[in-house]
C-alpha cells in the first residue's frame, strides 16, 4: 500500500527542508523575518529545544562531534520550517480561509489516528518543528490549493499503476534471528550447543553481542533483499525454513549464527485487485504536484531576511 495523504502531507514538507548549518549566535531578538513577520529568537530556542528532546529521548546524542552536525543540521532545519509556517499563516489570512473546517479538522483526526495516539502525535509535530496550529494553517492551505483536481480516470489509475507497480506487490521476504559472535569458534560452539538441542532464543539473549539481542531474543523480524548486508542475504534467503545455520555466516560485524523463522515468496502485483488504492494514490500525487508547485512560487516571491548569525550556509 502507497502512503496516504497523511504520508504526503509530511512528505511535502519534508521536501522543503534545507540540510544546511545554522549558527547558535543570537543575533538579535529575532532571528528572521518573512515579509516583515518576524520569528523571534526565543520561539526559535524554544522550538530548538523541545525537538532535541525528542531527538535525545529516541537516543540522538548531540554532544559527540556527529551530534553537533546533525544538531546544526536541525538548527537549520527548524528556522526553515518556521519560515515555511509564517508564510502558509499569511496565505491563511491572505485566501481568509477557515482552519476549524471540517475538512481540515477531518485530516488532522487522520493523522492522528495514523500515529497512533496523542503523545506521538505532539512530539512528532515537535520534532517536525511545528505547531498544532501551523499543521491546521497547512492543511487548509493544502485543501483550498488542490480542492479542483478531479478524480482520476481508470486509465490514469492503470498508467500510474504501470509505472508505479513495484510499490504494489509484495517483494520476497524472510522472518529471522540471528546470535551474533566475535570469532568463528564462538559461533561453531554454539551450532554445536543446538545440536544439542539448545533452545535459539536462550542463546541469543546469552551469547549475542547485538545490542539489544537479551531483550529481543536475536529477533530480526521481517525484512526484503537489500536490507542486510549481502554475506547474511545471502545465507538467510537460501536457508529453509526452520532450520539454523550449519556454518558461520561471516560479516563485517563479526559471525552469525541465524534462524530462519519464516520465507515469504513475492507476490506480483494484481491491478484489479488493488484499483481503488492506485486511484487514491494517482489522486494524491496530482495534487501533491499541484501544491509544490504553488508552494515554490510562494517561497520564491517571499521577501525573507535573516538576523546575523542565522544565514543558510552558502
Amino acid at each position: 500500500m502507497k502512503k496516504s495523504r497523511v504520508g504526503i502531507i509530511f512528505g511535502v514538507l519534508a521536501l522543503i527542508l534545507v540540510a544546511t548549518g545554522c549558527s547558535s549566535l543570537v543575533g538579535g531578538k529575532w532571528a528572521a523575518k518573512v515579509n516583515g513577520d518576524p520569528i523571534l529568537v526565543k520561539d526559535y530556542d524554544a522550538r530548538v529545544a523541545d525537538a532535541q528532546k525528542i531527538y535525545e529521548s529516541q537516543g540522538m546524542k548531540f554532544d559527540t562531534d556527529q551530534g553537533k552536525q546533525a544538531l546544526s543540521q536541525v538548527k537549520s532545519q527548524l528556522l526553515d520550517r518556521m519560515i515555511e509556517g509564517k508564510l502558509i499563516a499569511q496565505e491563511i489570512k491572505n485566501l481568509k480561509l477557515n482552519t476549524e473546517d471540517a475538512k481540515v479538522k477531518e485530516q488532522e483526526d487522520s493523522i492522528k489516528k495514523n500515529m497512533g495516539d496523542e503523545q506521538k502525535f505532539q512530539d512528532t509535530l515537535k520534532q517536525q518543528g511545528m505547531t498544532e496550529p501551523e499543521l491546521k494553517n497547512f492543511l487548509a492551505v493544502y485543501e483550498k490549493e488542490t480542492a479542483d483536481i478531479k478524480p482520476v480516470t481508470d486509465a490514469d489509475a492503470k498508467a500510474y499503476f504501470d509505472k508505479n507497480v513495484a510499490q504494489y506487490g509484495q517483494p520476497e521476504s524472510v522472518t529471522a534471528r540471528h546470535i551474533l559472535v566475535k570469532t568463528e569458534d564462538e559461533a561453531k560452539a554454539i551450532i554445536e550447543q543446538l545440536k544439542a538441542g539448545a533452545d535459539f532464543v536462550k542463546l541469543a539473549k546469552e551469547k549475542s553481542i547485538e545490542p539489544g539481542a537479551k531483550d529481543s531474543g536475536g529477533s530480526l523480524g521481517t525484512f526484503t533483499k537489500g536490507k542486510m548486508v549481502p554475506e547474511f542475504e545471502t545465507a538467510a534467503f537460501a536457508q529453509k525454513v526452520g532450520t539454523y545455520s550449519t556454518t558461520p555466516v561471516k560479516t563485517e560485524f563479526g559471525y552469525h549464527v541465524i534462524l530462519v523463522e519464516a520465507h515469504t515468496p513475492a507476490t506480483a502485483a494484481d491491478f484489479t485487485k488493488v484499483k481503488a488504492q492506485v486511484a487514491q494514490d494517482a489522486l494524491n500525487a496530482a495534487k501533491d504536484t499541484k501544491f509544490q508547485t504553488y508552494f515554490d512560487a510562494l517561497r520564491k516571491n517571499a521577501k525573507i531576511e535573516y538576523s546575523k548569525g542565522y544565514q543558510p550556509a552558502s
